[in-house]
């Protein structure tokens, strides 16, 4: 199975795509690209149920193209929400939607940002008690250099434990070393989302390769969003040479403009390694895929 774990839905730029307009770029600008993508941008286009059905059948498009068998796509319900859409009906919408998707099959990571308030976090830990069977894990993302404090979270995730959903967090990517250890510590991370900062860190490195702790590798991404300055300061080799399991994602594709083969192209060239044997690995991420109890 080639499995694809670390991909965002970007309705926003789907929906500049809809409307006619290019996708908006932030090279090298992270804050510019999290200003872009916060719900009160007065740029923002409003997005629908329909436009959430819609997406979520062009990604599953797109990775059919790439060869892909197995998707599980961050889905953000905030900014439906806060076009009007219930949080029950994003849930139910994206779960009708991914459940009749084959080749690739599709299973949706609820993602929770950093700068959410604690109504909406309030809202979606309650959720997590019907959480549609489609759901299998749950992330936070958002800008860490502003938003690095777990604590009102940890009760969100701890539910989220005891519910049987993965765990994958996106930390150190643009944050410190400090992010990378909550998200494991405080969070219960069992997947990582970049985690460029943990390659500073011997004991960091010990730790992620002795409990198996999956790093979501996102090279074309880091490079366009100015998380690592060159191809070849990408720590993804420190990350194999302590022992510590990769897999390799577009993240965000309408932003970098890179397919999964383009990714892992990419990898292969950096690494020194033949295409061949960056899809052996990519292969052995099928064992990190999460999956419902039951």
């Amino acid at each position: 199975m080639l499995p694809h774990l670390h991909l965002h839905l970007e309705p926003q730029q789907r929906k500049r795509l809809q409307v006619g307009l290019t996708p908006a770029e932030h090279r090298r600008d992270p804050a510019a690209f999290f200003a872009a993508h916060d719900v009160g941008n007065r740029g923002r286009l409003p997005v629908s149920a329909d436009d959430l059905r819609s997406f979520i059948r062009q990604m599953h498009e797109e990775q059919r193209r790439e060869g892909v068998d197995h998707v599980e796509l961050r889905l953000s319900p905030r900014r439906f929400v806060w076009d009007g859409m219930p949080l029950a009906a994003f849930l139910r919408v994206a779960h009708t939607t991914m459940e009749s998707l084959e080749r690739p099959s599709v299973r949706g990571i609820l993602l929770i940002n950093r700068d959410s308030d604690e109504e909406f976090v309030r809202a979606c830990t309650g959720a997590l008690a019907d959480l549609p069977a489609t759901f299998v894990g749950i992330d936070l993302a958002g800008d860490e250099s502003r938003y690095d404090d777990t604590a009102p979270f940890r009760g969100l995730f701890r539910a989220a434990r005891e519910s049987g959903l993965g765990v994958t967090v996106h930390a150190g990517e643009f944050g410190h070393l400090d992010g990378v250890w909550r998200a494991l510590d405080e969070l219960g991370a069992q997947r990582l989302g970049h985690a460029v900062a943990a390659a500073r860190s011997p004991s960091l490195l010990k730790r992620l390769g002795n409990d198996g702790v999956l790093v979501e590798v996102s090279i074309s991404s880091n490079l366009a969003l100015g998380a690592v300055d060159a191809a070849h300061a990408h720590p993804v080799r420190t990350f194999l040479d302590a022992g510590v399991p990769v897999c390799f994602n577009t993240d965000v594709p309408l932003e970098s403009g890179a397919t999964l083969p383009e990714e892992m192209a990419s990898a292969a060239r950096l690494l020194h390694l033949s295409v061949a044997e960056v899809t052996a690995v990519q292969r052995k991420a099928a064992a990190f895929v999460f999956r419902r109890p039951g």
